[in-house]
């Protein structure tokens, strides 16, 4: 009994010191071309509706505003003129956001071998499109997602949309840390180094 309660303890500890290494982290501190300060957030991983989607959060920032963004990306197709993203709450109200744009790159999926018996076929690497779609944020959304749970997405690509049900507000809880971790990056900004320092 002992042991199995020592055992419980230490899983407890070893789960509680992993949990920081999950922590959401910015990804891009910079300032553009423009003179916009760009902060963004590492991605998530969502299934939705059986296609996988990378979600994170970003904003642009100038003297005069700051503009939030959530950004979407996949290797599934998203229209540039009609993707839109719902975001529906647990007091009912809903976030709707239309596309703003979207950046089709390319990417190298990598070879692989499937083996059937003594026969091994081979497929070799090949380039395939990978859309990232942006999507405005107001600061009243940002409230609505700090204030409430989201409890369901609704993903059009612009030819047919996607639904996931969200039991524990993973979804919510992910883009509050987006937002908190940006948020604390602007209060705190990173020191500039000078390519002199220490040389």
């Amino acid at each position: 009994m002992k042991k199995q309660y020592l055992r419980t303890i230490l899983a407890i500890l070893l789960l509680v010191c992993a949990v920081p290494s999950f922590a959401q982290k910015v990804s891009v501190d910079r300032i553009e071309e423009d003179g916009r300060h760009q902060i963004m957030t590492e991605g998530k991983n969502f299934n939705i509706g059986g296609v996988k989607y990378n979600i994170c959060m970003k904003v642009y920032e100038s003297a005069y505003s700051k503009d939030w963004c959530l950004l979407i990306s996949s290797l599934s197709y998203i229209s540039k003129y009609s993707a839109r993203v719902l975001l529906k709450l647990d007091n009912d109200d809903i976030i709707d956001l239309p596309v703003n744009n979207v950046h089709v790159g390319k990417v190298t999926m990598p070879s692989y071998g499937v083996t059937i018996g003594s026969i091994t076929s081979y497929s070799p690497a090949t380039e395939a499109d990978y859309y990232s779609s942006v999507y405005g944020l107001s600061t009243d959304d940002l409230d609505k997602i700090e204030n409430h749970k989201i409890v369901k997405i609704r993903f059009s690509d612009g030819t047919d949309f996607r639904d996931k049900e969200f039991e524990s507000n993973s979804l919510g809880k992910f883009l509050r840390k987006c937002h908190k971790n940006i948020q604390e990056r602007i209060d705190n900004p990173l020191k500039e180094k000078s390519i002199y320092d220490g040389f």
